[in-house]
């Protein structure tokens, strides 16, 4: 934090300066408009339309894909761009790109919302994000997000119940769209972090929220990678053509709904900023450890043949990762609530 002293100019105007690594960071020049908006005690200072016609002009970035020389790398460096809220991606080489490089190029494509390929040719390739971060609230997509999770789970786990293999595919085919969720949050979180004036058109309160939605989705997309976990477990019992007793498929089914109660009431929390149901979640976290418990004692006494113990065991595993996350989004959805005064946690006065 820095002070500033307040100036007199003239006979009635106060001024301060801006912070000069503040206004480099937002490109604004001598002459530019800038915007103050009243915010509870606060006043704050947004950059005017030039400087954001600067910030767009700088949001266009060049990727050497010859330097890409390892599987993977060139998708990593888009999504690093994407995330970080650049509009133009150019991947160039200085003679052809690679047939290596244009499938990683077209498949992290597919799993980025609102890219595309604009332009193409054998030593140049343009990506052009056409993503608008004021239309896009964040509450929705976090729900969005766990919906996906929690249909990943149901199928995931219905598949062993039903040996149904494709049932189980049908969750692993869901993980792009987990991810395009997961790396949309992230960009525009990342886009809140720079500009403050998204804070309020994405749903939030203030930047203390940034920290707490960025973990929420980094979790639920976990939540998504455990249950492609289980989905992989179950496809690899139905494979071995054993029999799993009714005992242990009930146990899971009965873990699941658990931990969908306490996920359920933890995305509750978060989204109206309860801090009962934020208690409630923390407790039906607590609540898991007996079931899970009971279920390894389960698994170990009851199912016979050795091959099946290890992709049941990874089922188990997977569950109470999974339940782990829904502790830290009850503790997020009670910091929330404690951010803003209310009747439980106020300031206090001289007189108290």
């Amino acid at each position: 934090m820095e002070s500033r002293k307040i100036q007199k100019v003239g006979a009635a105007t106060l001024t301060i300066s801006l912070p000069k690594e503040w206004a480099e960071k937002r490109n604004l020049k001598k002459g530019d408009q800038v915007f103050l908006v009243e915010d509870g005690h606060a006043l704050k200072v947004l950059p005017g339309p030039e400087s954001d016609e600067r910030r767009r002009g700088a949001a266009e970035y060049i990727v050497d894909a010859d330097l890409c020389d390892e599987p993977g790398m060139l998708e990593r460096a888009i999504v690093g761009n994407y995330v970080r809220g650049r509009e133009k991606i150019i991947v160039r080489s200085a003679l052809r790109l690679k047939g290596s490089h244009l499938d990683e190029v077209r498949r992290v494509t597919r799993r980025l919302m609102g890219i595309g390929i604009i332009e193409e040719t054998p030593s140049k390739l343009v990506l052009q994000c056409a993503v608008d971060p004021s239309k896009y609230p964040l509450d929705p997509l976090i729900r969005r997000l766990y919906g996906i999770a929690t249909t990943m789970l149901s199928e995931a786990l219905g598949a062993l119940t039903a040996r149904d293999i494709a049932l189980a595919d049908d969750a692993l085919k869901r993980e792009d769209d987990a991810d395009m969720m997961y790396w949309l949050v992230h960009r525009l979180v990342m886009s809140a972090q720079r500009d403050d004036g998204l804070l309020e058109r994405l749903g939030m309160r203030s930047r203390l929220e940034i920290l707490g939605d960025r973990v929420v989705a980094r979790d639920l997309e976990a939540v998504a990678d455990q249950c492609c976990l289980i989905a992989r477990c179950s496809k690899e019992v139905i494979a071995l053509d054993v029999r799993v007793p009714g005992s242990i498929t009930t146990a899971l089914e009965d873990l699941a709904t658990l931990v969908r109660d306490a996920y359920d009431v933890a995305l509750a929390a978060l989204l109206t900023r309860d801090l009962r149901k934020a208690n409630q979640a923390i407790r039906l976290c607590a609540g898991l450890r007996k079931p899970e418990e009971n279920l390894l004692r389960l698994l170990l006494k009851e199912v016979r043949d050795a091959r099946a113990i290890v992709p049941l065991r990874g089922i188990h595993g997977s569950l109470t990762q999974i339940g782990g996350y829904v502790r830290s989004m009850a503790v997020i959805a009670c910091n929330r609530y404690l951010e803003q005064p209310t009747n439980l946690c106020r300031p206090a006065t001289a007189d108290e």
